[in-house]
């Protein structure tokens, strides 16, 4: 359970790190972008029921990262049976390269400082909406969301996540970014990023 809950926050990490945080079309949009972006790990079609599951918390309380992430996790494990054997092969090997969870716990903050204009966009708009949207609240809930999509995927460029690759490849060690580079290739196309070539 622990190696799929470490893929379910490498995912949600990679979801925000490209779109930042129904009748929502944006969500397909925005899981599109993900893997234009990058994502190899998921389809897009595998990619947005994981965003369905995640958009209650989210519209309920963004500002709230601890249960955002567990969320997550949560929802990634719940809608990633058919990923179940890879994720744990893909663990088991990053782990015995470095503390995969301690890296994650190490880089949140970094991350979350880093992407803090996007992030910061995204909810502001998220917060318009339900205070100023007179709708029924499950209506209300997917329009709020898809426009907090629409403003994401306004911001974020490839080059964006160039920059937020490049500053979080700083805070880590040579040996943390060295497994990082082995084994990103297996669910990110590294070759669209120029941060990938970094040498510590």
């Amino acid at each position: 359970m622990l190696s799929i809950r470490s893929l379910a926050f490498c995912s949600i990490i990679a979801t925000l790190a490209t779109v930042i945080y129904s009748t929502c079309p944006n969500r397909a949009i925005v899981a599109k972008k993900a893997v234009k972006f990058g994502v190899t790990f998921y389809t897009a079609a595998e990619l947005q029921p994981i965003l369905t599951c995640i958009e209650p918390q989210l519209y309920k309380d963004p500002n709230d990262t601890t249960t955002l992430i567990s969320t997550g996790k949560s929802c990634v494990i719940n809608n990633s049976a058919s990923k179940a054997i890879s994720a744990l092969s893909l663990y088991s090997s990053f782990n015995s390269c470095t503390d995969l969870m301690a890296l994650l716990d190490k880089l949140t903050k970094p991350f979350l400082t880093i992407c803090k204009v996007p992030i910061n966009k995204s909810v502001a708009v998220l917060n318009a909406c339900k205070a100023n949207t007179t709708i029924a609240a499950a209506s209300k809930q997917d329009a709020c969301i898809n426009k907090m999509y629409g403003t994401g995927l306004a911001i974020v460029t490839k080059d964006n996540v160039n920059k937020y690759c490049t500053q979080l490849a700083a805070k880590m060690t040579s040996t943390e970014w060295g497994c990082c580079k082995t084994y990103a290739p297996k669910v990110v196309n590294v070759k669209l990023y120029k941060c990938y070539n970094i040498t510590k």
